[in-house]
C-alpha cells in the first residue's frame, strides 16, 4: 500500500491518461524500480542540476502499456547515470520545523535527503493535502519560496509533483517537495513580476494565450532581448532580465474561477500548438526541447484542479502561473514563427498508424523519458479537448488529427537519431540553432 515512504502503484492508479489494457505484470517491476529510485538516488544526476527522470519515465511508460522487460531496459539505461543521495543529517530534519532554518537550506542540493525525510514525516502525520497546502499554497514566506520554485528549471519540480498527485503516491509527493526545495529561484523574479502587473494594472486586458503569443512575437524588444542569447541555455538566469514588455504581456493571461477547466484545455491546446508549429523550413522538422516540457507539464493540471483539498483560489493561481510561464518560455526561445500548416502538411513516416503503434515504437527505442512523456501528453490533450467547443481556432488551434500529427512528428524526428542532442532543436526562434540540421528536401 502506498504511504509516505513506500511507492506502490495499484490497479486503481491509472493516472489521467493510460491505455485501456495496462499490463498487470508490469506493476511489480514498476514498484521495485520506483522504490529503489526513491531510496537511493538524488534528483540531480550531476553537479549542473541535470535531472533524474526515472520516476517520470517509468510512470509515463507504464501508463502507455510498457511491459516489464521494456521498463527494466529503460531503468538499467537511466540508473547508470545517477548519483546517490547525500547522507541524511537527522538534526537537520528536526530543525526544518523552524521556518528560518528551512529557508536557509533552500537551493542546496546536499539537503535533499534532509528535506525528503522531513516531508515524509509531515505527510505521515498529517496527509498529503494539508502538507502540500502548508508548504506550497498558504502564502507564507516558506510556501512562497516553494511555490515559485515549482516553475524552476523548465518546470521539473511541478512535473514531479504532478506525478505524485496523479498516481496517488505520497512518497513521490515527498520527493517532489524535497526536489523543489533544492532548486534555485531565479524564475521568481519574472513570475512574481507578472502576478504583480496583473493585480495592479487593471488596464491590461485579458487575452487568449494564442493572442498573447502573437503579441510577444510582434514585439521586437521582446523578441530580440539580449538576455535570451541563442536560446540554448538551461539555467534560469536569463529570466531575471526579462523585458518589462514581456512581463506586462504575460500578465494578460487571467483565469476566472468559472472558466477553470476551459482555460486549462486552452493552455494544453496552445502548448501542443507551439511545440508542433515552431518549424523553420526548409530545415528538417524538429521540435523544441524546451517547449516539450510545457506540454509534458500540462497533463497534470486536470489532476491538480480536481483535488478537493486545494482551494479554488489556489487552483486559479496555479493555472495563471502556468499560462504566464508558457508565454515567458515562448519568448525565451526566440518567439518562433508559428504555422499550423507545418503540422497539417507533415507526412508521417508510417502513415495510417495511430496511437497504439506510436506507443509501441517509443517503448522500443532508447528514449530518455522525453518522447514517452510527450506522446502521453499529446494523447491526453487530444481526448481532453474533444469535450470543448473547439471551433474557435484562436483559442484552440490544434484540432482532430493534428494531435496525432504532432505525435508522429516527435517520434519520427527522434527515433532514428543516434546523437541525442540532435533529436531536438534548442531555441527554435533563433536561426543559429537550426544551422546544423539538414534540409527536409
Amino acid at each position: 500500500m502506498a504511504s509516505h515512504s513506500v511507492v506502490s502503484i495499484g490497479p486503481q492508479d491509472t493516472g489521467v491518461f493510460s491505455v485501456s489494457q495496462m499490463p498487470t505484470c508490469s506493476r511489480p517491476a514498476l514498484n521495485q524500480i520506483l522504490q529503489e529510485n526513491h531510496d537511493r538516488y538524488h534528483p540531480f544526476f550531476n553537479d549542473k542540476g541535470f535531472h533524474n527522470h526515472i520516476t517520470h519515465y517509468m510512470l509515463a511508460a507504464y501508463a502507455l502499456g510498457a511491459d516489464p522487460e521494456q521498463l527494466t531496459r529503460a531503468w538499467v539505461q537511466e540508473k547508470a547515470n545517477q548519483r546517490p543521495q547525500f547522507p541524511l543529517n537527522e538534526e537537520n530534519v528536526v530543525r526544518l520545523e523552524d521556518s528560518q532554518f528551512f529557508l536557509s537550506c533552500l537551493g542546496k542540493e546536499e539537503h535533499y535527503r534532509d528535506y525528503l525525510v522531513f516531508f515524509q514525516q509531515q505527510i505521515k502525520e498529517r496527509g498529503t493535502g494539508p502538507v502540500v497546502n502548508q508548504y506550497v499554497f498558504d502564502r507564507t514566506e516558506v510556501s512562497e519560496a516553494l511555490f515559485t520554485r515549482l516553475f524552476a528549471s523548465f518546470l521539473h519540480p511541478i512535473i514531479h509533483l504532478g506525478y505524485g498527485i496523479e498516481f496517488n503516491q505520497p512518497a513521490i509527493v515527498a520527493e517532489a517537495l524535497a526536489q523543489t526545495a533544492i532548486h534555485q529561484n531565479e524564475v521568481a523574479i519574472v513570475m512574481k513580476g507578472c502576478e504583480e502587473a496583473a493585480s495592479s494594472r487593471s488596464e491590461l486586458k485579458t487575452r487568449t494565450m494564442n493572442g498573447l503569443l502573437s503579441k510577444v512575437r510582434d514585439n521586437e524588444g521582446i523578441r530580440n532581448a539580449a538576455c535570451w542569447g541563442d536560446g540554448s541555455w538551461i539555467e534560469d538566469n536569463p529570466l531575471t532580465s526579462a523585458p518589462k514588455e514581456l512581463i506586462e504581456t504575460a500578465a494578460c493571461w487571467r483565469v476566472q474561477p468559472d472558466e477553470l477547466f476551459e482555460k486549462c484545455a486552452e493552455m494544453i491546446n496552445v502548448n501542443a500548438y507551439f511545440c508542433g508549429a515552431a518549424q523553420n523550413p526548409p530545415k528538417e522538422y524538429k521540435i523544441d526541447f524546451f517547449f516539450i516540457h510545457n506540454l509534458n507539464c500540462s497533463i497534470f493540471f486536470p489532476a491538480f484542479l480536481s483535488q478537493k483539498w486545494l482551494s479554488l483560489e489556489s487552483k486559479v493561481r496555479l493555472l495563471e502561473w502556468k499560462g504566464r510561464f508558457d508565454i515567458v518560455a515562448y519568448a525565451a526561445r526566440g518567439s518562433p514563427h508559428l504555422d499550423i500548416n507545418e503540422v497539417i502538411e507533415y507526412q508521417p513516416k508510417r502513415p495510417g498508424t495511430g496511437w497504439a503503434d506510436l506507443f509501441q515504437r517509443v517503448h522500443n527505442f532508447d528514449d530518455d523519458s522525453h518522447v514517452t512523456k510527450f506522446l502521453r501528453a499529446l494523447a491526453h490533450g487530444s481526448r481532453l479537448c474533444q469535450g470543448y467547443d473547439i471551433s474557435n481556432s484562436e483559442r484552440f488551434p490544434v484540432k482532430g488529427d493534428l494531435w496525432l500529427q504532432i505525435a508522429h512528428m516527435a517520434m519520427d524526428t527522434t527515433e532514428k537519431e543516434p546523437i541525442a542532442k540532435h533529436r531536438w532543436v534548442r531555441g527554435a526562434g533563433f536561426p543559429s540553432q537550426w544551422e546544423h540540421f539538414h534540409s527536409r528536401y
